[in-house]
This record gives structure tokens, C-alpha cells and sequence, in this order.
């Protein structure tokens, strides 16, 4: 039989074995055999494997990227939707780690050993309970 092995696709993406296998019983992967008991995979699975990556890397779950990338190939109809709302989300997320950041930047600025006695710190406190307080009445 032609095709890559599991040892063989591992080696191709760097995912263990296990993680190969786990994909083929969530539905993402489908060996395209088996011989001797060993599952075979055909080459496309390679790129499937890093689009799955790729995937977990911009934060789908399991379940989202199983709605992108139906068992048989390709990518699923409403993908787009899927992927605009997921860029949406991760928009968000950065503009939540970049006023982290900045809060984080601050207080290491910051000349007092002890940030409760920081009149700065206080105020950036104060300014993040506005923000929390103001999201959620919307």
C-alpha cells in the first residue's frame, strides 16, 4: 500500500503519534489503510495536519476546527464565518493582553518598592475597575 505510515507522517509534522491518532478518532485525520494493524495516511495529510496546527495556533478548539475541516478534506461551506468570528475574538484578546502589557510596563516603571503606596498604580487601578464596571452594563 502507497502512503505515509504514522511514523512517517510524524516525522513530516513533528506531532507525536498520539496527537496523530487523536486527531483520526476527533474525525480531522482519516487513514487512508491499514497493513499489519498499522494505519496509513495519504500525502495530503501532511498539509492537514499543519492546517489543524495552524488552526490551534490562532485558538480554535477541537470542535471549531472539526467545523472547518469536515473528515473527508477541504475546508467545510461556512468556514469564513467561522474564521471572521474567530479573528474577532483574537482581536479583542490582543487589545486585552496589550492594556496588560501596558499595566505590566507601568508598575515595573513604577519608583515606589510597594505599588500601594504608587499614586500611578492607583490610578491605573482605578481607570481598569471604570473599564470593567462600564463592560458590563453593555
Amino acid at each position: 500500500m502507497a502512503g505515509l505510515s504514522i511514523s512517517e507522517l510524524r516525522a513530516r509534522t513533528g506531532l507525536a503519534a498520539s496527537a496523530l491518532r487523536f486527531y483520526e478518532r476527533k474525525g480531522l485525520l482519516r487513514a487512508t489503510g491499514r497493513v499489519g494493524g498499522k494505519r496509513f495516511y495519504d500525502e495530503g495529510a501532511v498539509e492537514r495536519v499543519a492546517f489543524i496546527d495552524l488552526l490551534k495556533l490562532a485558538g480554535f478548539t477541537l470542535s471549531e476546527i472539526a467545523a472547518i475541516v469536515p473528515p473527508a478534506g477541504g475546508t467545510a461551506p461556512g468556514w469564513r464565518a467561522i474564521a471572521v468570528e474567530k479573528l474577532r475574538q483574537l482581536d479583542d484578546r490582543v487589545r486585552e493582553i496589550e492594556r496588560a502589557r501596558t499595566a505590566l510596563h507601568a508598575m515595573l516603571e513604577a519608583p515606589h518598592d510597594r505599588l500601594d503606596e504608587c499614586p500611578e498604580h492607583h490610578r491605573i487601578l482605578r481607570a481598569h475597575a471604570e473599564e470593567l464596571a462600564t463592560a458590563k452594563r453593555s
